[in-house]
């Protein structure tokens, strides 16, 4: 199975996605660019090797002032699926684009990480949404817009992206089970990003400090690791580590209750669960992260923990551009990963067959309806782009 270590760039924000930054990009990039010639996965980028270090259970680990030390693993070549159109992201522009190019008998599949994290799928109520019932639930609308894009013939997959590459013909994005090979590319994976903010986070990046779990899990077997986060992908993400760690503590700042899954996760035997309590800081040496520091509510001190590996789950508001930063995208602000991808009036980026739609723009009028509004106007230019039209087909059914 094919592992991606998230050797995240200093610099970058970090995406609720767990995408990879640009060095992990770069080397997973160049891996599948090799694989796809035919020429076997090079020795120097298999498996847990890092980028001018030696191996370690540790995603990205190097140890400063030792040789570099090649280590060639047996790394099985995912599935490859064929497509007209993929969709990285579930929110409502995603949907809204997949019901549209489906309906133009365009190939279309979405891979979305996890439909109950997003921006909509946590608003409790949408009252400003045409035709909604005001007490209808954000998550509620989203299941009736994937169902519906469905419904029209959209293959949609739980799957986590870490990486596209855009610059040619046909567009490559990749999972860790799989790689999707399309004809147009969609960029629709929202604005829920943040910065590194807890101390020591950003420090760690790739060398303890993880936003993967199904990437980066097995690398900690037997080990101490840490959850930080209370939402149900905290909750999914921490699960499949109970297969690997030794212990898993998992750390919320309030009591989990109403979390799909959590009491499932409480139940697991290697699960320690610290309620109420914050992540002060990561620790760690050359080698990584060696423990973090912790206060619970009403304690008068800090405790700390001896753990190698931090996973870490809190929203932010920053677009997730993480996956797609190595694919010479341009942005509003140049070299500003931060300040949205740029695209034209027809949601078209600077390269040929690549959409960017939703909250990824960064755009200020972030609502729903906005978001749906871009996917529309993006499905019907990749329509118009994919079968050589001038002008845009409208799609409007008379009866």
């Amino acid at each position: 199975k094919h592992e991606c270590p998230t050797a995240m760039a200093k610099g970058g924000h970090v995406s609720r996605s767990g995408a990879v930054g640009v060095r992990g990009a770069v080397k997973m990039l160049l891996r599948a660019r090799v694989d796809r010639a035919g020429l076997g996965a090079p020795r120097s980028f298999g498996g847990s090797v890092a980028l001018g270090g030696s191996r370690s259970r540790r995603p990205g680990w190097a140890r400063p002032g030792r040789p570099q030390v090649v280590v060639a693993l047996a790394i099985s070549k995912p599935e490859e699926h064929e497509c007209d159109v993929c969709i990285v992201g579930g929110g409502p522009a995603g949907c809204t684009c997949a019901l549209y190019t489906s309906r133009a008998d365009l190939k279309t599949v979405v891979l979305d990480k996890n439909n109950t994290t997003g921006a909509l799928a946590i608003t409790s109520t949408i009252a400003n949404y045409p035709g909604v019932d005001k007490t209808m639930p954000g998550q509620q609308l989203l299941d009736e817009m994937v169902k519906q894009a469905v419904d029209y013939g959209t293959d949609y997959r739980r799957a986590q992206v870490f990486l596209v590459d855009s610059q040619g013909e046909y567009k490559y994005v990749y999972t860790p089970d799989a790689t999707f090979k399309s004809r147009a590319l969609v960029l629709a994976s929202g604005a829920m990003g943040r910065k590194a903010t807890f101390k020591g986070e950003d420090t760690y990046l790739g060398r303890g400090v993880s936003y993967c779990a199904t990437c980066d899990g097995a690398f900690y077997r037997g080990a101490e690791v840490v959850v930080v986060g209370v939402t149900q992908e905290a909750v999914e993400e921490a699960q499949f580590l109970t297969k690997f760690a030794g212990t898993v503590h998992w750390i919320t700042v309030k009591d989990p209750v109403g979390v799909p899954f959590a009491d499932d996760l409480l139940a697991c035997d290697n699960v320690k669960h610290w309620n109420s309590s914050r992540l002060v800081s990561i620790d760690g040496d050359d080698s990584g992260v060696t423990g973090i520091r912790l206060k619970q509510r009403g304690a008068e001190s800090e405790e700390s923990l001896d753990v190698t590996g931090v996973f870490v789950y809190v929203a932010g508001q920053l677009p997730i551009t993480d996956f797609c930063q190595a694919s010479g995208l341009e942005f509003n602000e140049e070299g500003n990963h931060e300040s949205g991808i740029k695209v034209n009036d027809e949601m078209a980026t600077n390269q040929p067959g690549v959409f960017a739609i939703g909250d990824i723009r960064n755009t200020p009028y972030k609502q729903v309806v906005v978001a749906a509004a871009d996917g529309c106007i993006a499905a019907m230019a990749i329509d118009k782009y994919l079968k050589g039209r001038k002008n845009v087909k409208v799609d409007w059914v008379h009866n």
